[in-house]
């Protein structure tokens, strides 16, 4: 945190004294570039950090992002005056200036992983032409399972596909990362689905998964409702029934209640299947973990009463400029 508070105020300071447009967008890459920006380096060493002190680390390096990108901005008018020699007439009327905003489906991502962060999660992105082995066989599907056959996948050949779940990823991170394990995997997903009000054959899932030496379903709950009343308010009902999903055993489904339209599922979630953890290369005699799945499409519905799920995707400025 001290050296984030440190490199916010050099960068400020090296922005305010910068003599021309070319130094300010050295700067701008110098510590906002994608490849090699410094921030950009901070945020991969995020997964590498103890838990215990990954808490509150992302909402800093993006308040700190939020302020050297609005110092950039408020600098470059400068320049461009003293290039054109013009004067700034403070008489004249204002011209309105039309901004974007964000799609708020990226809204209802970032409102995911800023609530599971305070839990200690961070997160990270996969592929989305898949193999079928992580994809389905480390989970637990084997080859007459319903969820594999064509009508139901993309298949690009016989061993890539398009990922029909953002669960993909648990065995992919298992294999290459050791306990405890905190992560929220979020992307797009593909499934062959016709498209109608509550369905599309794309789609966002947002997945966590979570593996410790001493961990409970009854954790998991206590988790997944505070999500449900950080996203949707302090008064939010919640309810939990049984489910299966070849991954996880025990598995379950959650509820929430909304007063004119009754229950309505909002995710699935349950302990991480044993062999699930071996095939992440992970003894389940020593660990236990969970995992949870969402889909920020019905979530974002939910929140803002949209009725059609086709509207997210149809760039709609009449609807997009509500956001």
């Amino acid at each position: 945190m001290d050296d984030l508070s440190k490199l916010l105020e050099g960068s400020l300071k090296e922005i305010r004294q910068a003599k021309d447009k070319p130094e300010l967008e050295a700067l701008r890459i110098k510590y906002l570039g994608r490849s090699k920006g410094i921030l950009q380096r901070i945020t991969k060493e995020i997964p590498s950090l103890p838990v215990g002190q990954r808490a509150g680390i992302g909402t800093k390096i993006r308040r700190t992002r939020e302020k050297i990108e609005g110092a950039l901005e408020t600098a470059k008018p400068s320049f461009e005056t003293a290039k054109s020699g013009a004067t700034i007439d403070i008489t004249a009327p204002g011209t309105k200036i039309e901004t974007g905003s964000l799609h708020p489906l990226t809204k209802v991502i970032d409102e995911i992983k800023e609530i599971f962060h305070y839990l200690g999660f961070t997160w990270i992105d996969g592929p989305e032409a898949e193999s079928d082995v992580y994809n389905f066989q480390k989970l637990n599907m084997p080859p007459e399972h319903p969820a594999r056959d064509v009508q139901q996948t993309y298949y690009i050949d016989n061993d890539t596909l398009l990922r029909t779940h953002t669960s993909s990823m648990q065995v992919r991170y298992m294999e290459n990362h050791k306990p405890p394990i905190r992560v929220l995997f979020p992307g797009r997903c593909y499934r062959r689905d016709m498209p109608d009000s509550t369905h599309l054959p794309s789609f966002y899932q947002v997945e966590g998964l979570l593996i410790d030496t001493q961990t409970s379903l009854t954790e998991l709950l206590g988790s997944l409702e505070f999500f449900a009343k950080q996203f949707f308010g302090a008064k939010t009902k919640t309810r939990v029934y049984g489910h299966y999903f070849p991954y996880t055993e025990p598995s379950i489904e959650i509820e929430v209640y909304y007063p004119k339209r009754g229950w309505l599922e909002i995710l699935g979630a349950g302990m991480v299947h044993p062999s699930v953890l071996r095939n992440g290369g992970i003894n389940p005699d020593k660990y236990q973990g969970w995992a949870f799945g969402m889909g920020p499409d019905r979530l974002a519905m939910l929140k803002y009463g949209i009725s059609d799920i086709r509207i997210l995707y149809d760039n709609d400025l009449r609807f997009l400029n509500q956001f």
